[in-house]
C-alpha cells in the first residue's frame, strides 16, 4: 500500500549518499533519538524518503489508512473542504512532525488533503513497518503517544478558536498558536493561510489584521505577522471565550 503514496511522490534514489542523508534526517527526530546506529540502520531500510514539490498533494480524500509521514524538511498543510466549498485548514505541519492516517495515532485521511506548501523532504512509513518498530524499540511506541497527546491538545484548542464568535479574537487566539508552534514571536504566515485556517475571506483576516497593528498589537511584515503585545492578544481572546464549568 506504502507504493500508493510514493508513486505520487518522488522517491529519492537509493544509494550511499542519500542512504547517510536519510540516516541523518531520521537520527535527527526525537522519535529515533535513543536508538543505537544498528538500530537506526534497521529503521533507515524500513523508510522511504520521498521529495514533493510546493503546491503538490501528498494524499487526497478517500485514500487508504496505510502510511505514515514524517515531516523532514519544508511545510505541509492538511485542510478539508467545507461544504461551501471553502478550504478549512485543520493543521500546518512543520518539519519533525508526524502526520497521515494510522488507527493508532487518532488521525484520519478519509476526508482530508495534505498539500505542501513549499518544497518538502518526507520520509514515509508502512503500518506495517511503523507496528514492527514499535514492538522491538518500545521506546518508539512511548514517543507516538507524545505526538498523539500533542495533536489533541492542537485539536482542543482549535475547537475552542471555533466557539469565539468574534472574528478579532479568532485571529488574536490563531496568531497565538501560530506563535507557540513556531516557538517566535514572528509568526510567517499569509493573510490567505490565516483565513484558510478560520474559515473566512483574506479580507477579513487583513481587515482584522490591520486593526490589531492600529492598536499596537502586531506589525506586519511581508510574508509575516510579528506579535508586539502577547498580553493585548490573550486578553481579546479570553474576553470572548465562553467560561467552563
Amino acid at each position: 500500500m506504502i507504493r500508493r503514496f510514493i508513486g505520487k511522490l518522488t522517491p529519492e534514489v537509493r544509494n550511499d549518499e542519500n542512504a547517510v542523508r536519510k540516516f541523518g534526517l531520521l537520527r535527527a527526530s526525537d522519535l529515533f533519538s535513543d536508538l543505537s546506529e544498528e538500530e537506526m540502520g534497521d529503521v533507515e531500510r524500513m523508510t522511504v524518503m520521498t521529495s514533493c514539490e510546493r503546491g503538490r498533494l501528498v494524499y487526497t480524500p478517500g485514500e487508504t489508512a496505510e502510511a505514515l509521514f514524517l515531516l523532514k524538511k519544508g511545510k505541509v498543510r492538511i485542510y478539508r473542504i467545507t461544504p461551501e466549498g471553502k478550504k478549512l485548514v485543520t493543521a500546518v505541519i512543520a518539519p519533525g512532525t508526524l502526520f497521515g492516517n494510522m488507527e493508532f495515532t487518532g488521525t484520519t485521511l478519509s476526508e482530508s488533503f495534505a498539500e505542501a506548501q513549499e518544497d518538502s523532504l518526507i520520509c514515509v512509513m508502512s503500518r506495517h513497518d511503523i507496528e514492527q518498530l514499535v514492538m522491538r524499540y518500545p521506546s518508539i511506541g512511548l514517543r507516538l503517544m507524545g505526538h498523539l497527546s500533542q495533536r489533541m491538545k492542537e485539536l482542543e484548542e482549535r475547537l475552542e478558536e471555533g466557539l469565539l464568535r468574534d472574528m478579532t479574537a479568532r485571529v488574536a487566539a490563531a496568531l497565538l498558536r501560530l506563535a507557540e508552534s513556531q516557538k517566535t514571536s514572528e509568526i510567517k504566515t499569509t493573510h490567505q493561510d490565516l483565513a484558510d485556517s478560520l474559515g473566512t475571506y483574506r479580507e477579513t483576516v487583513t481587515n482584522t489584521l490591520g486593526q490589531l497593528q492600529s492598536e499596537g498589537a502586531v506589525s506586519l511584515e511581508r510574508g509575516r505577522v510579528v506579535i508586539k503585545d502577547t498580553a493585548a492578544l490573550r486578553e481579546i481572546v479570553a474576553a470572548e471565550r465562553p467560561e467552563r464549568n
